[in-house]
């Protein structure tokens, strides 16, 4: 199956091009309007970046080395600053280019679960994502994971005929996706059940799978040896698996982000992150029973707002339109979302009815919105978590959306006079 939005002589597929358009024309308005000036992670990621550009290493400070932050999201940026100098607009240009990249693959993936007009309205809901175009002045890892990711399921969507050629490919980019963020490690899992009602390949898929996480091990495995020489212990890519499943799981936990306590503050970064994990993992065997509210209340968390793109972008638009500008645009956001995420959930009960309950639950759209959702519910909760996912949410809420103009298609065929 060829990608639709590669074929733009064929007037059936102008729709895919319109969208692309459209998804292009509004982030490079916001990129115009909204100065980049990061601030948290981002400014983390920028830090790191020029250290790694000007040959100081990986960390805060020179021979400093850190491993708290996955690495991929700064090694892209250094990259870009090796080649042209630490200016922002090479970093604009890069998400403009994800962006896009994330609205075709999507427009793809729908295309190949549902039909064109389902991919066509999911990829005019991301093109429009009032986040999503918010991210073109942020540096962060949400868009090249998101890219990583559907680029993923892309191929594995065109590895029935072609498997081996294209596994190489899958574990490379599940490589480089562990750096940007190594909660895709367990992915090739949900590839391989994507594939388990095929029982005569079964045992191919299988092999398929095993060799993609023998190729991101291989290809992880130099970081890793990096991180265990600096620390002393072994680490694979980060060392903040256990201090973010702390965050999400002490004594005065409110799901969030929280500081690391002072206790801790002697030890290196790998050591304080297993003294971390060891009392979060204390604190859940003691209170289960609250682990699992907490989990429900992280889940919920995560899903009821979207307002990162705002904060992350609040020091360029107050510096260029004032503080008023923050409470509007975090409406506008707030509106879209809640609208999507309603649409997305009676997608999937519009899946249920056409499909049965287990094929819905089971079809990649949910797998994998499941997926991110339930890690961030065991860990950390906020609300740029839910983004990876939002591809898969904008089509659940296409299905819905598509229903709507059929019903009402036919109430005006019943009734031409309205």
């Amino acid at each position: 199956m060829k990608l639709p939005f590669f074929q733009l002589r064929k007037p059936e597929y102008r729709p895919y091009w319109v969208v692309l358009l459209i998804g292009l024309l509004l982030r490079i308005l916001w990129a115009i309007a909204v100065p980049v000036d990061p601030v948290s992670d981002s400014y983390a990621y920028d830090r790191f970046a020029i250290n790694v550009a000007t040959g100081q290493g990986y960390g805060w400070e020179p021979n400093l080395a850190t491993a708290f932050w996955p690495p991929g999201t700064s090694f892209l940026y250094a990259g870009l600053y090796w080649l042209f100098g630490h200016h922002f607009s090479a970093i604009v240009i890069l998400n403009l280019i994800l962006s896009e990249i994330i609205i075709g693959l999507t427009m793809f993936l729908a295309n190949t679960w549902f039909n064109s007009r389902i991919a066509i309205i999911a990829g005019l809901l991301f093109a429009i994502w009032p986040s999503q175009i918010q991210f073109t002045t942020v540096l962060a890892s949400e868009l090249p994971f998101t890219a990583l990711i559907l680029g993923v399921l892309a191929l594995w969507t065109r590895s029935q005929t072609q498997l081996w050629k294209t596994t190489g490919m899958l574990g490379i980019l599940l490589a480089a996706a562990s750096y940007v963020r190594p909660t895709v490690f367990l992915f090739p899992i949900l590839l391989f059940f994507f594939r388990w009602d095929d029982a005569k390949a079964r045992f191919k898929h299988l092999g398929s799978v095993i060799a993609m996480f023998l190729i991101m091990g291989l290809l992880i495995a130099p970081w890793s040896i990096r991180n265990t020489q600096e620390f002393g212990q072994f680490v694979t890519i980060s060392t903040n698996g256990g201090a973010t499943l702390w965050m999400g799981n002490h004594p005065g936990s409110n799901g969030g982000y929280t500081d690391v306590p002072d206790e801790a503050s002697h030890l290196n970064e790998a050591e304080r992150d297993k003294y971390l994990k060891a009392i979060a993992i204390a604190h859940i065997k003691e209170q289960p029973i609250l682990f699992l509210q907490r989990s429900v209340s992280r889940l919920i968390m995560t899903h009821s707002r979207e307002s990162i793109g705002i904060a992350w972008n609040e020091k360029g638009l107050t510096q260029r339109y004032g503080e008023k500008v923050l409470l509007p645009l975090k409406l506008i956001n707030q509106a879209y979302w809640i609208s999507i995420l309603g649409c997305a959930l009676a997608g999937i009960v519009l899946l249920m009815t056409k499909k049965g309950w287990y094929r819905a639950l089971s079809h990649p759209t949910v797998v994998i919105w499941g997926y991110f959702a339930a890690i961030h519910a065991i860990i950390i909760a906020q609300d740029r978590y839910h983004f990876p996912s939002n591809p898969m949410i904008a089509t659940l809420a296409a299905l819905t959306i598509n229903r709507a103009i059929e019903f009402r298609r036919k109430l005006t065929e019943m009734n031409p006079s309205q």
